[in-house]
């Protein structure tokens, strides 16, 4: 390998980040108690622990169909799943790719014959290192509410 491309190489290194899609991926599916600790802060839920952990998961539903890949997709002992995506570039049509992404999710978890019911809690989570929406909030979250009296969950 030459001098400069061993020394780009080195800067790149130096200068990662947990914003490198690489490394967002190795720790959070390797270090399961970080990546609860880190869930249960941000959604303000309790995880009694996390079973499964999968980076860049595909999910292809139809041979015509657009797939998927999950940065890191956990789930936690009572079938609640969870993808969380480290969002560097390509922020355009954000809540149309979360519900998307939803949608897909809600599909792979929910086998022919079951009755919906077993739809478990599910959660689609974008990191982004801009302001996306532009109203200076650290969090947004999303919810599916009765618009007549903005209290009634659709769940």
């Amino acid at each position: 390998m030459n001098w400069y491309l061993q020394k780009s190489l080195e800067e790149q290194w130096k200068n990662a980040s947990l914003s490198n899609n690489f490394i967002f991926c190795r720790v959070m599916s390797e270090n399961l108690d970080l990546c609860k600790d880190f869930l249960e802060m941000l959604l303000d839920i309790q995880i009694e622990r996390l079973e499964l952990s999968e980076t860049e998961k595909t999910i292809d539903v139809d041979f015509l169909s657009k797939g998927v890949r999950f940065d890191v997709y956990v789930k936690d002992g009572t079938g609640r799943c969870f993808d969380i995506e480290i969002q560097t570039t390509d922020r355009k049509n954000l809540p149309k790719r979360a519900r998307y992404y939803q949608g897909i999710l809600d599909i792979s978890n929910l086998n022919q014959g079951f009755d919906y019911e077993e739809l478990h809690e599910s959660y689609i989570i974008f990191l982004c290192l801009d302001d996306v929406f532009k109203k200076g909030l650290p969090i947004y979250t999303f919810r599916n509410v009765c618009e007549e009296d903005g209290k009634t969950p659709l769940n």
